[in-house]
């Protein structure tokens, strides 16, 4: 539990609504932003890049790292933090300079439309908050009976290459699948990410293959593949941002994911199904 201040959502009001805010994670950017809120961010990491006025946010570190000089001359009245994902590192300074922080938790889709209206709540912009809320669970929804009877697919998705990790059924990218009427092949895996070896993804003989990575490393890691015995699985490129960043954009990088996957489902026989 941090030791620094935590904002207490359920009696923050407009008058009293924080009006400096600082993001230690891309998606908290994006989030506060579908709440109405994003001219109130005056600091930010490295990576956050959406929208595009997002790109204009002074920086105070990344990732791994935060400048805690910068941090302190932004004087923010509130930080918000990835609960689940902010390294511990960044907690601990956050809780030692004593600066009130909010962290957030986002582990499932339900969690995105949530932490928008929380956010609302917070800075007093619900109005704007609550359409984008249930315009993230329409899509959603649309999405879930879209594919509710389509041919089941069993997909490995790939998020880096060296070694070879995949997702396991704990991290939402198996929901996504779910959705568009897919299943993990390692989703009886309760961790998040993990190292498997190429003959365990032969052995699970994936109709699909989601490659996850960047532009460039997608077309490195198909070239891979294609040095490999060939398999009959089809391939399919996502954009990280869209299905890594648990903010709304996650909507759309769903959406995006199972029209993919519903291509390799009606392509004609043996149609793509080789690297």
């Amino acid at each position: 539990m941090l030791a620094c201040v935590l904002l207490a959502t359920a009696t923050a009001t407009a008058s009293a609504s924080p009006r400096r805010v600082v993001t230690i994670a891309p998606h908290l950017t994006e989030l506060v932003y579908a709440a109405g809120a994003g001219d109130r961010i005056v600091g930010t990491i490295d990576t956050s890049d959406y929208p595009e006025a997002a790109r204009r946010i002074p920086r105070i570190g990344d990732v791994s790292r935060l400048d805690a000089e910068r941090l302190l001359a932004l004087r923010p009245d509130l930080v918000l933090a990835w609960s689940d994902g902010s390294p511990a590192e960044q907690l601990a300074l956050l809780n030692r300079l004593g600066l009130a922080t909010l962290p957030m938790r986002q582990n499932v889709l339900a969690d995105v439309p949530a932490s928008i209206e929380q956010l609302g709540r917070v800075f007093g912009t619900e109005a704007v908050a609550n359409e984008n809320a249930a315009r993230f669970r329409d899509e959603i929804a649309a999405l879930r009976a879209k594919y509710s009877n389509a041919r089941r697919l069993r997909v490995f998705y790939q998020v880096w290459d060296g070694p070879l990790f995949t997702l396991g059924g704990s991290q939402v990218v198996s929901e996504m699948l779910g959705i568009c009427g897919a299943t993990n092949v390692f989703g009886e895996q309760r961790q998040s990410a993990f190292a498997v070896d190429v003959e365990s993804v032969y052995a699970r003989d994936p109709d699909a293959i989601v490659l996850a990575g960047s532009q460039a490393e997608n077309v490195d890691w198909r070239r891979r593949w294609s040095t490999r015995p060939a398999l009959r699985s089809a391939f399919v490129t996502v954009d990280p941002d869209l299905v890594n960043r648990m903010g709304p954009r996650i909507a759309e990088g769903t959406a995006t994911l199972c029209a993919r996957l519903d291509a390799v489902r009606t392509a004609p026989a043996g149609g793509g199904r080789r690297p």
